[in-house]
């Protein structure tokens, strides 16, 4: 599970954002990438959660067989690198590389109370 985080922050790293953005990575119910939403946000935890509530709107809107479990979220920090994985239910907010994130990206073994 591990490699599949690597790769989550890997995708947020590739893209060449100049400023605060939510990415959502939209996968269908097995995993299959569909797409890519990118929403700006104002770097405050409100404004991140906004934000990723709105892409998630419009994921459903685009892509109307997307799994919101299998569509990982993250989010920017103001300039542009890759700072914060957020769940599925938009409850929880954590630094990426901390076992929190990890858990929020899937990995079980890491289990946050």
């Amino acid at each position: 599970m591990q490699i599949a985080n690597e790769a989550a922050a890997t995708l947020f790293t590739k893209r060449a954002y100049c400023c605060a953005v939510v990415v959502r990575d939209v996968r269908d119910r097995n995993g299959n990438k569909l797409g890519l939403i990118v929403e700006p946000h104002d770097t405050t935890e409100r404004g991140i959660i906004a934000a990723a509530r709105r892409a998630t709107d419009r994921m459903y809107a685009e892509y109307p067989e997307a799994s919101n479990i299998q569509s990982r979220i993250g989010a920017t920090d103001p300039t542009g690198r890759p700072k914060w994985s957020i769940s599925p239910n938009f409850e929880r907010l954590a630094e990426i590389g901390t076992d929190e994130a990890a858990y929020i990206w899937g990995d079980v073994a890491f289990r946050v109370v």
